[in-house]
C-alpha cells in the first residue's frame, strides 16, 4: 500500500505543471500588433477625461503585513473624513497595503470602519497554517505545485474578495474608485511588476478575469516564507512563465509606481503635442506603516540559536526596508526638483519631509509637487497619547499576517491621533487646493 501511494505521488509530481491563475487574452498565432488589449481600471495610461482639479493625486500604501493593512485602512478613513480619499486618482500598494487598496476599489457599502477593521484584522497566517495541516491539502502541496501562496490567496479570497459566492476579479474594479496598481517583483529579472493592463498586454493575458486575491498574494509573497506566484506568458507558443514575489523587494512604500506613472503621462502628452493632463502638478500621499525594530531583549541574559536567528533576521530586514524606503523618498525629492536646485536645498527638503511629514517642490516645468508622508513612526512625536507605553506597544507590532484585536485597535487609534495632531492642517490645505 505504501509503495502504491508513493508511486502515485511521484506520478503526480511528474505530470503536474506550473500552477497559474491567469488566462490567455488572444490567440498567440495572431501578430502582436493585431491582438486585443486589456481595458480594466488597473491601467498606467491617463484617464479618458482630464481631472476637474487638474492634479494627479496618488495614494501609496506601504508593506508591513496586517499592521500595514489595518493602519492603511484607518488612514484611508481619515482621508475620507477630510474629503481627500475621493480625490485620489491612483492607489499604489505593496504587500499588506494591497489588502485595503484592492478592497476599497471593489467595495460599496462594505467599505465602512467596522466591516473593514474586522476583515483587515483576520488571522490570514493562521488560515494558511490550518489549511496546510489538513491531510488532503498537505498531500496536494507535496504532490503538486499548489503551495502556500495558493493557500494565502484562498484566505484573501474568502475574507475579502468574494461577493454572493463569486470570486472577485479585475473586472469588478469600480469606475468610481481610483485606478489600482498592485506591486510585485519579477523573480527572474528583479524588476518591479505591476498588475496592470500594460503588463498583461505583454503577456497576452486577460487581466479582467484574474483574481484579485492572487494579485494581493503575489504582492505579499515574502521570499522563503511564501512561495512565488506564477503567471503564464501567453505571448508565445512555447510554455513560459513569470514568477512573482513581494513588491517590497523593490519599493516597500509603493510610491515609485505613482511617480513613474505621473512622469510617463506628462511626457507622453508633451511628445504628442497635447495639453498637459495635470496642469496643477501632483499630490503624493504616502501611508507608511514602518516601525523601528524592537526585539525586547533587555530582560534576557542569553538566547538560544533559533531566537538569535529570528531576532537577527527581524533586525536585518527592518533595517534594510527602512533604509531603502528612506532612499526612495529622497529620490522622489531629487527627481521632482528644478535642475538649478543646490545640494543644500535638496538636503533641507529631505530633512523637512522626514521631520514634518510634508514638503512642497516644483518640478522642471515649475508645476507644484506636494508630498505628504503619513508615517506610523511619527507617533513618537505626539504628546497626547492614550497611555504611557502606547508608542512602544504600537512599535512592537510584528510584520505578520496575524494581528491581535488590541493591536488592531491601537493602530486605528494611532492613525486617528497622527492625522488629528500632526497632519490635518496640511491635508485640509490640500483639499482646499483640489476643489
Amino acid at each position: 500500500m505504501f509503495i502504491r501511494v508513493s508511486l502515485l505521488l511521484v506520478a503526480a509530481l511528474l505530470i503536474t505543471g506550473c500552477t497559474h491563475a491567469n488566462r490567455a487574452l488572444d490567440d498567440n498565432h495572431i501578430p502582436r500588433q493585431a491582438r486585443a488589449l486589456n481595458n480594466t481600471r488597473a491601467a498606467l495610461a491617463a484617464a479618458e477625461k482630464p481631472d476637474a482639479d487638474g492634479c494627479f493625486v496618488g495614494l501609496a500604501l506601504s508593506g508591513g503585513g496586517s499592521r500595514s493593512a489595518v493602519f492603511s485602512a484607518a488612514c484611508m478613513f481619515e482621508l475620507q473624513r477630510l474629503g481627500l480619499l475621493e480625490r485620489v486618482d491612483y492607489i499604489s500598494s505593496v504587500s499588506g497595503g494591497s489588502l485595503p487598496a484592492a478592497y476599497y476599489c471593489v467595495s460599496g457599502e462594505e467599505w465602512n470602519p467596522a466591516d473593514v477593521e474586522r476583515r483587515m484584522s483576520h488571522a490570514f497566517a493562521t488560515d494558511v497554517i490550518l489549511q496546510f495541516t489538513l491531510p488532503w491539502n498537505f498531500i496536494t502541496v507535496l504532490a503538486t505545485n499548489w503551495d502556500r501562496s495558493d493557500l494565502l490567496a484562498g484566505s484573501f479570497r474568502k475574507t475579502l474578495f468574494t461577493r454572493g459566492g463569486r470570486e472577485l476579479t479585475y473586472a469588478d474594479l469600480r469606475n468610481d474608485r481610483p485606478r489600482l496598481l498592485i506591486n510585485a517583483t519579477d523573480l527572474q529579472s528583479g524588476e518591479p511588476f505591476i498588475f496592470c493592463d500594460e503588463n498583461f498586454d505583454k503577456l497576452n493575458s486577460d487581466l479582467s478575469s484574474y483574481p484579485l486575491s492572487y494579485a494581493v498574494a503575489a504582492s505579499a509573497a515574502v521570499p522563503v516564507l511564501m512561495n512565488h506566484v506564477t503567471l503564464r506568458d501567453y505571448s508565445t507558443t512555447f510554455k513560459q512563465y513569470r514568477h512573482l514575489i513581494d513588491g517590497g523587494v523593490n519599493d516597500n512604500l509603493g510610491i515609485a509606481a505613482l511617480v513613474e506613472t505621473y512622469a510617463a503621462q506628462m511626457s507622453a502628452a508633451s511628445a504628442a503635442g497635447e495639453p498637459t493632463p495635470y496642469p496643477n502638478g501632483a499630490v503624493f500621499i504616502v501611508v507608511d506603516a514602518r516601525t523601528r525594530f524592537d526585539a525586547r531583549l533587555s530582560d534576557k541574559g542569553d538566547m538560544g540559536m533559533i531566537q538569535t536567528l529570528q531576532m537577527g533576521a527581524g533586525l536585518t530586514s527592518t533595517a534594510l526596508v527602512n533604509r531603502a524606503s528612506s532612499a526612495t523618498l529622497a529620490e522622489l525629492i531629487v527627481r521632482h526638483s528644478r535642475d538649478t536646485e543646490e545640494a543644500q536645498t535638496l538636503r533641507e527638503k529631505i530633512a523637512q519631509l522626514e521631520t514634518h511629514g510634508h514638503v512642497e517642490l516644483h518640478d522642471r516645468h515649475d508645476r507644484p509637487i506636494r508630498v505628504v508622508h503619513l508615517a506610523l513612526s511619527h507617533l513618537q512625536d505626539l504628546k497626547d497619547l492614550p497611555f504611557r507605553s502606547f508608542h512602544q506597544s504600537v512599535n512592537s507590532i510584528a510584520t505578520y499576517f496575524n494581528i491581535a484585536p488590541s493591536e488592531a485597535h491601537n493602530l486605528i487609534k494611532a492613525a486617528q491621533l497622527l492625522v488629528e495632531q500632526k497632519y490635518e492642517p496640511q491635508l485640509l490645505r490640500l483639499r482646499h487646493e483640489l476643489q
